[in-house]
């Protein structure tokens, strides 16, 4: 008795739900780093046309992507005018200063009670990422500002990663993209005028010592120079 061959199976394609989840993360994504830099000015009329030729994605996904950035805080809805990137101001950097101050020192708080070897080795790690990147960053590379930002955010990332609060972190997370925003847009090139290096280096020794006290003086003094140097910097 002869048996059929067997018949090549569909390959499986993605679910319609799945994949327009898919463009309207790729487009928060895009619209959200595009805002954190700078590269969307604060004010800046966001066009759906235009963002169509800008990231390549439809409509939908683009309007439901700046309705979250908008429930998120990085684009206000205009109202039948469609959306626009949030303005910047001072005093909202300064809010902004202060909140994270309190979350960052409870977050090292428990982080620094509860790392472990496997901790401190990251913490050791990504602090040795972080020199390298500061070292091509010293040797006027424009095109290092972006990658030794993203290892910035890592070493403070780590720095917190012990902390055994999920609400403590997710609220810490959101006000670090918001000061981000502001640090970046100020941000157009290495200031020599301060060892930034210096001061995450104290941080660290700091961390691995579990010395509360020090570590949250430190980041206290980290902080402030970074929301002087945007006051400054005259773009705010």
């Amino acid at each position: 008795m002869k048996t059929m061959p067997a018949q090549p199976q569909m390959a499986q394609t993605p679910d319609r739900d799945d994949q327009d989840s898919l463009l309207v993360d790729l487009a928060w994504r895009n619209i959200h780093e595009d805002i954190v830099s700078g590269r969307l000015a604060p004010g800046t009329r966001l066009r759906i046309a235009k963002l169509r030729e800008l990231y390549g994605v439809g409509a939908s996904p683009l309007r439901e992507a700046l309705s979250r950035l908008s429930a998120d805080g990085f684009v206000q809805s205009i109202e039948r005018r469609g959306f626009m990137v949030a303005p910047v101001s001072l005093a909202e950097f300064r809010d902004l200063t202060n909140v994270r101050k309190l979350l960052e020192f409870e977050a090292l708080r428990l982080s620094l009670r509860h790392g472990d070897e496997a901790w401190e080795a990251q913490l050791a790690a990504v602090f040795y990422r972080l020199g390298k990147a500061q070292e091509r960053l010293k040797a006027d590379d424009p095109t290092m500002l972006v990658q030794w930002e993203a290892v910035n955010r890592d070493f403070h990332e780590v720095l917190v990663s012990a902390c055994n609060s999920p609400w403590t972190l997710q609220l810490r997370r959101t006000v670090y993209s918001f000061a981000e925003r502001y640090r970046r847009i100020c941000q157009t090139e290495y200031s020599v005028s301060r060892d930034v290096h210096e001061e995450h280096a104290q941080i660290m020794d700091a961390a691995l010592k579990r010395d509360v006290d020090r570590i949250c003086a430190l980041i206290d003094e980290h902080l402030e120079r970074t929301y002087q140097k945007v006051a400054k910097s005259g773009r705010v």
